[in-house]
C-alpha cells in the first residue's frame, strides 16, 4: 500500500498519543487542550539562597506550598528577582491593569488575538488573583513535552492562564516572563470599549529558546 500524507498523519498522531503527548501547531491550541492541561511545575527556592523545591499546581498551591515551607516567603526579598521584575517595568504594590508596566519596554515574538475559546470579561478584577499570586514566584514553571503541550497557570474567576510549549522536550521559563506576557497580551489583544479594556482573549509566542506561548481565556474555574 502507498503511503500518502494523510497515512503518515494519521500514524505520527497514534504514536503522539501512545508516547503521551500531542503535536499540534502551537497557534491553534484547543479549547478541549486547554481543559485538560495539567498544571505548572515549579522550581525555585522557598529560601534566599536555598535549594530548589519542585510543586507541581497552580499559583495559587504553588504559593500556599511555599508558604508552608516558609511562612515569610516573599518572593521580592530575592534579589535576582527585584532586578528580573524591574526589567520588565513591575513593581511589587503596581495595579493589575495596564498601568502596572511601563510602556518603554521592547516587545519580543508575536501575538496572535483570535485564539480558540471566549474572551475574559472584566479581566482586571476576574485575572488579578492568579496575576498577584504569579507576581508572587521567584522561580521557573514548566510546561509538559510536546508543540502545544500546555500547562494550567492559573485559574480563578473564569480567567484562564496557560504556558504552552513550542518544542519536542520539556521546558521551563521564568515564571515572572508569564507576567510580562500577560499584560502585552492585554495590551494587543484587549476589547476596548472608549478608553476602557473590558475583555481580553489571545496569546503571546515567544522565540526563546526555549520557545513557548502564553495564552489568556475564559475557562470554567
Amino acid at each position: 500500500m502507498k503511503a500518502n500524507f494523510l497515512t503518515v498523519a494519521a500514524l505520527s498522531t497514534f504514536i503522539c498519543h501512545a508516547s503521551g503527548y500531542v503535536i499540534a501547531r502551537a497557534d491553534q491550541v484547543s479549547e478541549a487542550t486547554l481543559a485538560n492541561a495539567p498544571p505548572i511545575v515549579f522550581t525555585g527556592p522557598a529560601f534566599p539562597g536555598g535549594p530548589d523545591v519542585n510543586i507541581t499546581g497552580t499559583v495559587e498551591h504553588i504559593f500556599a506550598k511555599l508558604h508552608e515551607m516558609n511562612p515569610k516567603y516573599d518572593a521580592w526579598e530575592f534579589p535576582d528577582y527585584q532586578q528580573e521584575m524591574a526589567r520588565k517595568g513591575l513593581t511589587k504594590d503596581g495595579p493589575i491593569g495596564l498601568g502596572a508596566r511601563s510602556g518603554n519596554l521592547e516587545k519580543r515574538g508575536w501575538t496572535k488575538c483570535n485564539v480558540d475559546g471566549k474572551p475574559v470579561g472584566n479581566y482586571i478584577t476576574q485575572c488579578a488573583e492568579g496575576i498577584r499570586y504569579l507576581k508572587g514566584l521567584n522561580g521557573y514553571c514548566g510546561a509538559p513535552k510536546g508543540w502545544a503541550g500546555c500547562s494550567r497557570v492559573s485559574c480563578s474567576h473564569n480567567c484562564g492562564i496557560f504556558l504552552c510549549n513550542d518544542n519536542n522536550h520539556k521546558i521551563s521559563v521564568k515564571c515572572s516572563n508569564i507576567v510580562g506576557d500577560f499584560y502585552d497580551i492585554v495590551e494587543e489583544c484587549g476589547n476596548k470599549w472608549k478608553d476602557f479594556i473590558v475583555s481580553v482573549k489571545g496569546a503571546i509566542y515567544r522565540d526563546g529558546p526555549p520557545k513557548w506561548n502564553t495564552l489568556v481565556a475564559s475557562q470554567s474555574c
